[in-house]
This record gives C-alpha cells, sequence and structure tokens, in this order.
C-alpha cells in the first residue's frame, strides 16, 4: 500500500491525514476504490494537497459535513460549506483547495474509471452534462445523514475486498443522490446553450478519447462544426477542445506507465496511437521527457 500511495500523492492527496480510509486495489495508479473521512485542521489538509493544479485522475465524490472552503474547478471558484456535496470527473482541472474556517469534517469516495465502468450507472444525459458543468449540489441535514450511513457501510465492505457488495452499494448510493442533483438542476439558472454542449463534450471525451483523438469526430458526434465546438469549449473552460482531449490522453498516458507493467507499444496501442513513435512523439511534446524516462523516474 505504501508504494501504491506514493504514486498517488504525486497526483492528488498525502491519505495520511484523513481519520480512516479503506480501500479495494484496482489496476490503476488510483485505487479502483478508496472511501475516507476527514476530521480535523484545514491546515493539516490543505497543506498536504498536491500540486497547486491537477486535472483529476478519478471519480471523487465528496460531501462536507462541517467546515468551509473554497474549491476551483474547471476555472469556476464555488464556496463549500456543511452539507454541500460535489462530483469531480476524470480530467477535470483542479486548483489547491483554500480554507475559509479552521476545523472541517469530509468524507471522499475515490472511483476508478474502471470501477465506473463495470457499475454501468444509467443517468439521463442533460443530468450527466449538467453535473460536469455544475458539479455543486446542497443537500438537507437529513440526506446528508443518509449519505454518512452509506460511507459507514461502504467502509465495511470496501475493507472486507468485497467487490460485488462494494459496487452494489456505490450504484444505491449515487441514485439515493441522483434526487438532490436533479432537484439542484431544476432550481439552478438554466445552463446555457454553451454550457450544455460543453457539458456533452467532456462526456464524450471521457468515455471515447483513447479511440478518437480529433476535435472532428467529436463534433460529429454532436452534430455541429467542429469551429463552432471549439469556440463554445473555449469559451466555457478557458482552454482549448483540442487541449482538454490531449490533457485526458496524457493523464491515461501516465496512469498506465505509473501503475502497471504494460510495454510502451501496448500502451501506445492501448490509447490509440498509430505506433509506439508517434506515441513517443506526443508524450514528449507534452511532459517533455520520453514516455520510457518518465516510467523510469518514477
Amino acid at each position: 500500500m505504501a508504494e501504491k500511495q506514493e504514486n498517488e500523492t504525486q497526483i492528488l492527496v498525502d491519505y495520511s491525514v484523513f481519520k480512516w480510509m479503506s480501500y479495494i486495489p484496482g489496476e490503476t495508479s488510483v485505487d479502483d476504490i478508496s472511501v475516507m473521512k476527514f476530521n480535523g485542521s484545514t491546515t493539516d489538509l490543505f497543506r498536504k494537497m498536491l500540486p497547486e493544479e491537477y486535472f483529476t485522475p478519478c471519480y471523487t465524490l465528496q460531501f462536507v459535513t462541517s467546515g468551509e472552503f473554497k474549491a476551483s474547478i474547471n476555472n469556476h471558484t464555488y464556496d463549500l460549506h456543511a452539507n454541500d456535496g460535489y462530483l469531480i470527473i476524470p480530467e477535470f482541472f483542479m486548483r489547491r483547495l483554500e480554507p475559509t474556517s479552521q476545523q472541517m469534517e469530509l468524507y471522499v469516495i475515490s472511483i476508478s474509471r474502471k470501477f465506473m465502468a463495470e457499475m454501468n450507472l444509467q443517468f439521463p444525459l442533460s443530468l450527466i452534462s449538467h453535473i460536469y458543468i455544475h458539479p455543486v449540489w446542497h443537500m438537507s441535514a437529513e440526506k446528508v445523514q443518509g449519505v454518512i450511513r452509506y460511507f459507514d457501510l461502504l467502509r465495511e465492505v470496501v475493507a472486507a475486498q468485497n467487490r460485488t457488495a462494494t459496487m452494489l452499494l456505490v450504484h444505491s448510493l449515487f441514485h439515493f443522490l441522483a434526487g438532490d442533483i436533479a432537484n439542484t438542476k431544476m432550481h439552478a439558472p438554466s445552463m446555457s446553450r454553451n454550457e450544455e454542449i460543453t457539458g456533452r463534450f467532456m462526456h464524450m471525451v471521457d468515455a471515447n478519447c483513447e479511440q478518437h483523438h480529433d476535435l472532428d469526430w467529436y463534433a460529429g458526434q454532436l452534430c455541429l462544426s467542429t469551429r463552432y465546438v471549439a469556440n463554445t469549449v473555449k469559451e466555457t473552460l478557458g482552454m482549448t477542445a483540442s487541449s482538454f482531449i490531449e490533457r485526458a490522453l496524457m493523464q491515461r498516458a501516465k496512469t498506465l506507465l505509473v501503475s502497471t507493467p504494460m510495454p510502451i507499444q501496448q500502451i501506445a496501442d492501448q490509447l490509440g496511437f498509430q505506433n509506439q513513435s508517434h506515441f513517443g512523439t506526443f508524450f514528449k511534446r507534452h511532459e517533455g521527457m520520453s514516455p520510457a524516462a518518465f516510467r523510469k523516474q518514477q
């Protein structure tokens, strides 16, 4: 576990600050699922967050039960308070959280893409797009108590390495929350057309970037022109659509290089590159070193 956590620290967080943690090992640099609780000084928590800016490698569901902080998600700043929840999707652009209170209590679930794919959660596309653009919602105190009960159960079944029971509980938790998320969507200001398109684009990239690298393909799926999608995503996210696709590919590449023994040729194949040379050129352009050198230094 120590070696796995060292790899994760380079991507996201030092887990030593959490009061308790249960996990089921997976095949990625983020365990297939980790269930955690933090209760203490915000200084202890936030000084451990690394780095100052990063792209998220997994799905992360968080619930605040006490305390306050600011979260920057995809260049939007959110004020988080008690009874707020938020869902972070792979490749979201995050900045280090900023505490606005001295103490806080926080519950966290981190879930790998593989685990989420196996659960095969089915929600309306409109709701998924909303979460991609507006990831924060507020819950009633009663609903939060229900969430805490789910966490207590998850802690036990995850610690017991019961993958099937864990999957059923997580699936149930998401459906338990879906009503609150949908209610937030109904009462929040309607998403603009640009936000809706960008949310759908982000969801499609997460699901398809290993097979499709070109913006033209995503524009075609959205039945829009490539230029229109490019301008819409840039205006909404503050980064180009092509950069978002490339960031997603780089995150997948780093995860596979760090946490699996797969040969680089096999990684290149899995990520949809024509050959290992094309993959190496792409990787070096973004990281400043070859895939082999990056793997060696980890």
